[in-house]
């Protein structure tokens, strides 16, 4: 994956990078005790979760990530199913390696999509993604990761920091917690507007 991603993912022809993230895929799908090899019993008698081929797990994921980065949105819509269905079957975001090292890069990388409006067809999804990632643990979400994303959010005063972030209504159910997010990046592009029409040294809403 070092050497062959990176060669793919210059290529305009989307073909090739479906191909190579289907097999990603099913790499993961068929083959995850390769890499998580604790059965149901040996997790229930300990609180630890063994990785084998952490450094090949992260690589891969680290390529989907990457994916999201780029235009072309068949490739994205392809990856966002196979992270949903791999979530579904084998609880892929709940695993430890995943919410302490991937977690927070996906759900920033999934909130600028839907913030420059990159993939707007793809907007449905993308916030169910969104949700299932934060619903692994909702405290964090809100309390961690809202106000780090604000914090290294630009275009934005600290007042409309903390407008956005207490506007953003701790709902845990589905439907209400979608709208909450399209409240939370309409109101930030909205503030980005606003601040980037005015004057210099001008008070901001």
């Amino acid at each position: 994956m070092h050497q062959i991603y990176p060669i793919i993912a210059e290529r305009q022809s989307p073909d090739i990078k479906l191909v190579l993230f289907r097999l990603l895929f099913e790499l993961l799908q068929n083959k995850w005790r390769y890499f998580f090899p604790s059965s149901i019993l040996t997790k229930m008698q300990s609180d630890t979760e063994a990785v084998d081929h952490t450094d090949e797990f992260i690589v891969i994921m680290q390529s989907f990530g990457q994916s999201f980065l780029q235009p072309d949105i068949a490739v994205f819509r392809q990856n966002l199913e196979c992270l949903e269905k791999l979530n579904e079957k084998l609880k892929l975001y709940h695993k430890k390696i995943f919410r302490e090292m991937m977690l927070v890069p996906f759900l920033n990388v999934l909130l600028q999509v839907l913030l420059h409006k990159s993939h707007d067809l793809l907007q449905e999804e993308i916030g169910m993604t969104i949700y299932n990632m934060a619903a692994v643990d909702f405290d964090n979400f809100y309390v961690a990761f809202l106000c780090q994303f604000l914090e290294g959010a630009d275009g934005i005063d600290p007042n409309q920091r903390s407008v956005l972030d207490r506007n953003f209504k701790k709902d845990r159910d589905y439907p209400t917690f979608i709208q909450n997010l399209q409240r939370f990046v309409n109101d930030l592009r909205y503030y980005r507007l606003c601040n980037s029409a005015l004057p210099a040294n001008s008070v901001k809403l």
